[in-house]
């Protein structure tokens, strides 16, 4: 991994930035924690955020029960 992001990483990483801070944002149950679509949603571009740092998510089934 370069230590210098391209212009297209730049606009990608606001772009999921965004997204994910706007799922993260949901409180329609007023717990405080956002519902789980909206949660899943978020994990889904922290996965594609962490990706354009050369990071690697993997899956636990046993944990997604």
């Amino acid at each position: 991994m370069s230590n210098v992001l391209t212009e297209e990483e730049k606009v990608l990483l606001a772009d999921y930035g965004a997204t994910i801070r706007g799922s993260l944002e949901c409180d329609v149950n007023g717990t405080g924690v956002p519902c789980r679509t909206d949660r899943l949603y978020a994990v889904e571009f922290m996965k594609r955020y962490l990706a354009i740092h050369d990071y690697t998510v993997t899956e636990n089934e046993e944990s997604n029960e």
